[in-house]
């Protein structure tokens, strides 16, 4: 794990590149970080009007809240995923002439997207504060479990960076993969509610902890929304999935960045 230890022995580096990212992220924009607030609030007002008000699939109280507490964590973590294949590439000619940790760049996504995740919690933390009481006593546990969350989207960030430099159809398979990914993930919809699976809880649990995204999805939903601390179990497996991925991370990293330059 020393890998993410150079994040402290170059500090400043790491901020010169996070800054470098988020200024170019909104370069030119008026908006500016306002801009992190369209893109949810259109898929909220969308799934809003087509499964609560047209076609009634959903009881939940506050369902537009529902969905934003859901697409604050799936957020950070497309976002992250969808530009980490372009981290190396796109700054191939640094990547090749100078020698410093490389890592640091897909690193620097995550903390760009990180502010993104952190603007959305403090336009919705205190809409649910107001409306949903419940919350009040329980929201402060979103802030630990961000470790897990940034863990587990760093890992997958690096491997998705340094295999792209190997194979450019991961940027590809990326995109393909991710809608599908995001209509399996219970965002706009609890397993447990869903008329399939009512009979089945062991397949609410496969499609549960099968999409390693889901666990620290719910987990965060449940304090933010429905005022309870989350399950255990999804703590626990949202630790793991961190620290393995972590480490898969690092692995991998480790096993090409002398192939690094050359494939620049």
């Amino acid at each position: 794990m020393t890998l993410y230890a150079d994040l402290f022995r170059y500090p400043d580096l790491f901020l010169n590149l996070f800054r470098r990212e988020l200024r170019v992220k909104y370069k030119g924009s008026l908006l500016g970080l306002a801009w992190t607030l369209v893109n949810p609030l259109a898929l909220m007002g969308v799934y809003t009007l087509v499964f609560s008000i047209l076609l009634k699939a959903v009881s939940v109280h506050h369902f537009p809240l529902f969905v934003m507490s859901g697409l604050l964590t799936w957020i950070f973590f497309q976002a992250t995923i969808q530009a980490a294949p372009s981290t190396l590439l796109g700054h191939a000619d640094l990547v090749k002439q100078v020698r410093f940790p490389r890592q640091l760049l897909p690193l620097s996504l995550v903390a760009t997207n990180l502010v993104t995740f952190f603007a959305m919690l403090a336009v919705l933390l205190p809409v649910n504060l107001i409306l949903i009481p419940a919350t009040r006593t329980t929201f402060w546990v979103v802030i630990p479990l961000v470790l897990p969350l940034v863990g587990l989207v760093s890992g997958i960030a690096i491997m998705v960076a340094c295999a792209n430099v190997l194979f450019r159809d991961i940027e590809h398979l990326i995109t393909t993969v991710l809608l599908p990914w995001f209509i399996a993930t219970p965002i706009f919809y609890r397993f447990e509610t869903l008329p399939g699976l009512q009979r089945h809880a062991w397949l609410v649990d496969a499609l549960h902890y099968g999409n390693f995204i889901s666990p620290i999805l719910v987990a965060i939903r449940d304090p933010l929304f429905f005022g309870h601390l989350p399950r255990w179990q999804d703590v626990v497996y949202s630790c793991c999935a961190a620290v393995a991925a972590l480490a898969l991370g690092a692995f991998v990293f480790h096993r090409v960045d002398d192939q690094l330059a050359a494939e620049l």
